[in-house]
């Protein structure tokens, strides 16, 4: 299982790490400048209040992962940036969270010294975590969407926390519709061949993930 803390929005206990990661990778992108005012906003969204689950304690782990995988990215500072931008734009009443997330991303990095194609990666990258389906096939984006889901496999004790998260994220649903949409959701997870992509993670976390998807579903829903 994966070693995963799931904090609330308001710990500060990751900033200092978080924000080393993200001026080394200004600087790898020509953006040393605006760094400090770039990770002022990327804080100012991730740390919202209503941010219990998609915050910065879940960029961290997903940045986490994918440095523990380097040497197999093809490019490391384009997941990079696509982990640290997919959920730029998180409302849990909207259906496009993805689509602003990329559009909000290539206008912030429009400055920056990636290529046309490298932003275009960014933007398929960021949009693949909606229905997490491969939009290019490569390695980066089978890894991108595993570190996102990395959560399933979890511990069963972070794996409660992230479900009572996410369902805090989601409270001004009740329970009826809460519930219907969540077990569709979970249901569509264990109906895949594989829950993952990458042969690590199928490997080493598919059956906690599938273990702690049926665990919900038959406990909590």
């Amino acid at each position: 299982m994966l070693d995963i803390q799931i904090l609330s929005p308001d710990d500060t206990t990751l900033l200092p790490d978080l924000a080393a990661r993200w001026g080394l990778l200004c600087d790898e992108i020509d953006l040393t400048d605006s760094s400090i005012s770039l990770f002022a906003d990327l804080q100012r969204h991730y740390t919202n209040s209503n941010r219990m689950y998609h915050n910065f304690s879940h960029i961290h782990i997903m940045l986490k992962i994918c440095e523990q995988y380097q040497s197999e990215i093809e490019n490391y500072r384009v997941v990079r940036l696509a982990v640290w931008y997919h959920d730029i734009i998180y409302l849990a009443t909207r259906k496009d969270n993805e689509a602003k997330s990329a559009e909000y991303a290539l206008e912030t990095l429009a400055d920056s010294n990636l290529s046309r194609a490298e932003l275009e990666q960014i933007k398929q990258l960021i949009i693949s975590t909606k229905s997490h389906d491969i939009l290019i096939d490569n390695f980066d984006n089978r890894l991108l969407l595993d570190a996102d889901l990395g959560v399933l496999a979890a511990s069963r004790e972070a794996y409660t926390r992230y479900t009572q998260a996410i369902r805090e994220e989601y409270k001004i649903y009740p329970d009826f519709l809460y519930k219907k949409g969540r077990k569709k959701v979970l249901q569509h997870f264990l109906e895949r061949t594989q829950i993952y992509f990458t042969e690590a993670f199928q490997v080493q976390h598919e059956a906690d993930a599938r273990e702690n998807l049926a665990w919900e579903i038959h406990t909590k829903l």
